[in-house]
């Protein structure tokens, strides 16, 4: 009953409207008396050059998609800006502990070099600055824990290009399949669990019972994911 309790406790969020950097907030699933609360931070992620390019050279001429991929990379920097902000006023609060999209357990111990690797790189390299995202700056500083929400399987099953780089289409039940995988990486944590997620993921289909989900949008990502 006290361990109940007490993460009952520990699931109560403030109220994140009012955190820097946030537009907006949505409940999206509630729960009573949550065991584990999702804060699905809404990312507008980074991609490599190769996919960038796949995504859109059938639409621009070869001639602009340098230039482009250029924007799209400010677009993402400046959503990671307001990202940072949100995270620090989160981890001030008490809740440190940062899922990201991306990462899995095998290299959770690698990630301290990978961000350190990325900080030495420019935008055409991997890893690189915009990359590793808004909350490898706060856990280089040691003010967030850093965990592995993706996993190799589920990261094989959404897979974005071929074998000969072209963009495929991926099955809504493939998503499902990475979505649950997880939600699993989050099984035995109670409390906060803080997301950083790509916008058009949705995880209200695959929560447990006891947990409360609720997705921010930090100002910038809207108008770059064109919503």
């Amino acid at each position: 009953m006290f361990e109940l309790l007490l993460a009952t406790l520990l699931s109560d969020v403030p109220n994140l409207e009012s955190f820097p950097g946030v537009e907006s907030v949505k409940v999206a699933v509630e729960c009573e008396n949550p065991t584990l609360t999702i804060v699905h931070i809404r990312d507008w992620h980074f991609i490599e050059y190769a996919e960038f390019k796949a995504d859109v050279e059938d639409e621009i001429g070869a001639d602009q998609i340098a230039n482009q991929y250029v924007v799209f990379a400010r677009e993402v920097q400046a959503v990671q800006d307001k990202q940072e902000l949100f995270l620090n006023a989160m981890a001030k609060a008490g809740h440190r502990d940062v899922w990201i999209e991306g990462l899995i357990p095998e290299f959770e111990r690698a990630f301290i070099h990978i961000c350190h690797a990325a900080a030495r790189n420019g935008l055409y390299e991997s890893p690189n600055p915009i990359s590793v995202g808004a909350a490898a700056r706060l856990f280089v500083k040691q003010q967030i824990k850093v965990h592995a929400l993706d996993t190799d399987k589920g990261l094989r099953l959404t897979k974005p290009l071929d074998a000969a780089g072209k963009l495929r289409e991926v099955a809504e039940a493939d998503v499902e399949k990475r979505e649950d995988l997880m939600i699993q990486q989050l099984r035995n944590h109670k409390g906060v669990a803080i997301v950083v997620l790509g916008g058009a993921h949705d995880l209200s289909n695959n929560i447990r019972p006891g947990t409360k989900l609720v997705t921010v949008s930090v100002k910038g990502y809207r108008k770059a994911a064109g919503e």
